[in-house]
């Protein structure tokens, strides 16, 4: 299996810069996503990879060998889009034998092959039935086969699951990644959808507008974010404004633009005091506190602004001083808050990130287009 870098990768179309000097390895074996936005550069790179677009500058190497100008038929990919491409002719059997039969197998090679990968994709009693018969889960499942059938050893899945609905997309997720880690492939797929990027993947690459702005574990993504911008976009999170007061080699104290003092221990090492920062942490790590809970630092007050489930959590969004909210979740069972109440929540030294103050200011860098 092959190991693939990207080095001061670019892509122009005219003026518009669809990726700019990107410059990464995708390991051998790896379940790599790319998650960001629409028109951040998702699939201009993966085009780029399968060949289907030139560079503008930069070489791809596959196992140290540049590949950047080899036409798509000779690298060994195979290309799972979201619509599925499926001859409405052809029976399912008969859709997965025609790329090995056009690439001149043998009657009895294609018979295995296709047996092989309808069953590994669960489609073997279904061989016989037509697109018009099945459900889109099945459709996908039949480009998989194909493409698999063709012995690529690098899939190229983009946006693969758009077309399913929310229960069959998660079941798919599963399958996927059981065939590319069972069958030992290096997958790279393209999705705006930060849940599927994080249920599935070995790294994330975080893209914004053409550039790669973290490449990471789910993990490190959640919980140690580098960009302001990667724990936006992962996950949801609360962003104040603030100065650091105070620092020794346990913790920093940092002073919010609404007066409010928070304690930091972690990720502070390279602040000094004066610094201009960006304090952000977690909806879900924010604890809310009673009444007779009275505590100096690590805590934000404000108004209940609105209560309301929003799937399997409750959003209680909060009015701060100064115009501006903050939205915190909770789980159902507590107690439900008023518009106009007045709450109290803490956010323990631990669970708060922290990032230089932005050359271009917050919005810009929370600015998803």
């Amino acid at each position: 299996m092959p190991k693939i870098d990207f080095l001061n990768v670019s892509k122009q179309f005219g003026r518009i810069v669809a990726v700019k000097d990107l410059n990464f390895t995708i390991e051998d074996g790896e379940y790599l996503s790319f998650l960001g936005p629409s028109g951040c550069g998702k699939t201009t790179t993966l085009r780029l990879l399968s060949g289907l677009i030139l560079p503008t500058k930069g070489k791809i190497l596959w196992d140290g060998k540049p590949i950047q100008d080899l036409p798509p038929d000779l690298r060994d990919i195979g290309y799972v889009f979201q619509q599925f491409a499926i001859f409405p002719h052809m029976n399912l059997y008969e859709n997965v034998a025609y790329p090995l039969e056009v690439r001149g197998f043998s009657t009895i090679d294609v018979e295995e092959t296709v047996e092989e990968y309808l069953k590994l994709v669960g489609l073997e009693n279904k061989a016989h039935l037509f697109p018009r018969d099945v459900g889109a889960a099945d459709l996908q499942r039949t480009g998989v086969a194909r493409v698999l059938a063709r012995g690529a050893k690098v899939l190229l899945l983009d946006e693969p699951y758009g077309a399913l609905d929310f229960k069959v997309r998660e079941e798919f997720q599963d399958e996927m990644r059981r065939i590319v880690k069972e069958l030992k492939l290096t997958a790279i797929h393209v999705t705006h959808d930060q849940s599927e990027a994080m249920a599935i993947s070995d790294r994330v690459a975080i893209m914004k507008k053409g550039s790669m702005i973290q490449l990471a574990s789910p993990t490190e993504l959640l919980f140690n974010p580098s960009q302001i911008f990667s724990a936006h976009f992962v996950g949801e999170a609360n962003f104040l404004e603030g100065i650091v007061s105070e620092k020794n080699h346990e913790y920093i104290l940092v002073e919010t633009v609404d007066g409010w003092n928070f304690k930091v221990t972690r990720s502070f090492e390279s602040f000094l005091i004066g610094d201009r920062v960006i304090m952000g942490f977690r909806k879900g790590f924010a604890k809310v506190l009673t009444n007779n809970q009275e505590k100096v630092l690590n805590i934000i007050k404000g108004d209940v602004l609105s209560d309301r489930y929003l799937g399997e959590k409750r959003r209680t969004k909060i009015h701060l001083e100064f115009g501006r909210s903050i939205e915190i979740m909770q789980l159902p069972h507590e107690p439900v808050l008023a518009k106009g109440d007045a709450i109290t929540i803490e956010i323990l030294p631990e669970n708060i990130l922290l990032f230089r103050y932005p050359a271009r200011g917050l919005e810009d860098a929370l600015e998803v287009t």
